[in-house]
């Protein structure tokens, strides 16, 4: 058999068969599904860019310079050294006090932070009104604790406590949030006394 007998055999069983469709119709029709096809991955291809576009701009906005940096989380408590000297505190969750009393000794400050059960009476020390202690403790605590969208804040001038004193910070989940200055084994500076109040002089 040579190769007109192999083409004769091919295309006498197809005789018959006849295409209803034009050639035309059927090439437009290729090119239509092609250009739906192309259509789908660009916008899947805009898609992934605009994806890609927003998470570059998310790292631009949050990190300085646009460096790449570690996920933000929200911590229990911050501590803040300003140029000026002046030491602040803000207390978002009553969670690891020796963390909180270390960052605050990195910071220049001696501390010890106590944390207690909610409810729980807290120690304090009341101060005699027009001692020399009152006015050591205006120097000390710039500004009271106070309750603020992201917790208690505390301002304190770690040059002016003195020597042989440490910053006591008290709190406890609905009994307030007081601040001291005591001796470095944990008692009242004197002349105050001892109070279970926990809140600070005024």
């Amino acid at each position: 058999m040579n190769d007109n007998d192999l083409t004769t055999a091919v295309r006498e069983p197809f005789a018959r068969v006849l295409m209803a469709t034009p050639v035309e119709a059927v090439l437009a029709r290729g090119h239509a599904l092609r250009r739906g096809r192309r259509r789908r991955l660009q916008t899947v291809a805009a898609a992934a860019a605009a994806v890609t576009a927003g998470l570059v701009f998310v790292l631009l906005a949050v990190v300085p310079g646009g460096r790449a940096a570690a996920p933000v989380t929200l911590t229990a408590w911050t501590v803040v050294t300003e140029p000026n000297g002046t030491v602040v505190v803000s207390i978002h969750d009553l969670r690891d006090p020796l963390g909180l009393q270390r960052a605050l000794r990195a910071h220049g400050v001696p501390a010890i932070v106590r944390f207690h059960r909610s409810g729980e009476p807290m120690p304090g020390c009341v101060i005699p009104a027009g001692s020399r202690l009152q006015s050591v403790y205006r120097h000390v605590f710039l500004l009271r604790p106070a309750a603020s969208s992201g917790g208690p804040l505390l301002s304190l001038d770690p040059a002016a406590v003195p020597r042989a004193a440490e910053v006591g910070i008290d709190a406890a989940e609905g009994n307030g949030f007081g601040i001291e200055l005591l001796t470095k084994h944990g008692r009242c500076l004197p002349p105050s006394k001892p109070s279970v109040v926990g809140v600070g002089p005024s």
